[in-house]
């Protein structure tokens, strides 16, 4: 009995001392993760987080084909139920022409798309600039967060060296050491705070790029403070709405009332996100109507310091080329083949071992099948 006693002390301590320490986020990230069985964020996390609601206030439907019906390879299959995948659509032509859901997940599901919302972030950041409220991508990001404190002899970042990764912050991503920022991005309670301690200059601004979501969630912040409202409802009545969304989707924040975690965190449906995927195929166009200009839709595909990474779009490797990404944790993808015309929505648990540089066999895979689908 005294050692129970003992062991509840133990524990009630170190509770009380992470509570007080600057890793208080540790309890929201133990208690929703490990003590839930899972050792990371996960696809449904979202009824652990605040959320701000999306309406789905212009729902769209998605054609059916009448022509063309696929089916998936048995050894793709297997690597698709291998890697716990939820939901795969293809569209060609913006047309359905494959959909299949595993376990629970349906077309009423919304799921967590992870850093798909990154590239979510910067086409909203254009028509932002679309619309006036931001004057260019080369405005210091000092234009829109005067507090944030650039080092001595370090040059400012731009708009666009954050949407591209070569803001060069003193940021490492890493989503398995729990003291890591990346960790407190994702669980703490005050994401401007966190965001505007990480400072420019572990290289050279513009020279260099480095994966950081540190640097989409500085633009959110720029983002917000330049339309005057919260990324959910300028991002729903700018894009979600002209798009077709047709199921409620929520986006993270931080804390109630808060802001959303822009690196990440977009909760939607899978045929929402394969309307994404058609504006970018599409050139900025939804039924001949211009949402994005197209000359930014195809420059944001083309690497930048890197043939693998544009304004916060992935581009395959050279054997797949012109082929480009939204992509999130843990193999969220929403994969535009404009060759093809076709456009492939995958979510799931995982993404499958490394193949080359931090691509994944789930994305090789699906691309490999829709060239066996077109050949034939």
């Amino acid at each position: 009995m005294k050692s129970l006693k003992r062991v509840v002390v133990i524990i009630a301590v170190l509770f009380v001392a992470v509570k007080l320490s600057p890793y208080e986020y540790l309890i929201k990230g133990v208690k929703h993760t490990y003590l839930k069985g899972y050792t990371t964020a996960h696809l449904y996390d979202r009824k652990y987080f605040d959320q701000r609601e999306i309406p789905a206030t212009l729902p769209k439907k998605l054609p059916v084909s009448d022509s063309i019906s696929l089916s998936v390879d048995d050894e793709l299959r297997a690597l698709l139920e291998r890697t716990g995948t939820k939901g795969l659509l293809v569209l060609q032509k913006d047309e359905l022409v494959f959909e299949e859901y595993w376990d629970e997940h349906d077309t009423a599901t919304i799921s967590n798309g992870f850093s798909c919302a990154k590239s979510v972030i910067i086409l909203l950041t254009q028509i932002a600039i679309q619309d006036g409220y931001i004057a260019s991508w080369d405005d210091p990001v000092t234009d829109y967060i005067r507090e944030y404190k650039i080092p001595k002899g370090v040059a400012t970042p731009t708009l666009r060296h954050l949407s591209n990764m070569t803001a060069g912050l003193h940021f490492d991503e890493n989503y398995k050491n729990p003291f890591n920022k990346t960790a407190k991005l994702y669980y703490g309670d005050d994401i401007v705070e966190t965001t505007l301690n990480i400072s420019p200059g572990k290289y050279k601004t513009g020279t260099q790029w480095e994966y950081q979501s540190a640097c989409t969630q500085l633009l959110t912040i720029a983002l917000s403070r330049a339309v005057g409202e919260s990324i959910s409802s300028f991002a729903n009545r700018e894009l979600f709405a002209k798009v077709g969304f047709e199921v409620p989707a929520t986006w993270h924040l931080d804390r109630a009332g808060g802001l959303e975690l822009g690196f990440c965190c977009l909760n939607a449906a899978i045929r929402d996100f394969a309307k994404l995927g058609m504006l970018v195929n599409n050139d900025g166009y939804i039924d001949s109507n211009s949402i994005i200009d197209s000359g930014f839709i195809r420059d944001a595909q083309i690497g930048y310091n890197t043939p693998y990474y544009g304004q916060s779009f992935w581009i395959y490797p050279e054997v797949e080329a012109r082929n480009s990404a939204f992509r999130g944790f843990n193999g969220q993808l929403i994969i535009v083949l404009p060759d093809d015309d076709m456009i492939i929505i995958r979510v799931g648990e995982k993404a499958g071992e490394r193949y080359e540089h931090d691509f994944r066999s789930i994305g090789r895979a699906l691309i490999k099948q829709a060239e066996r689908w077109n050949a034939n």
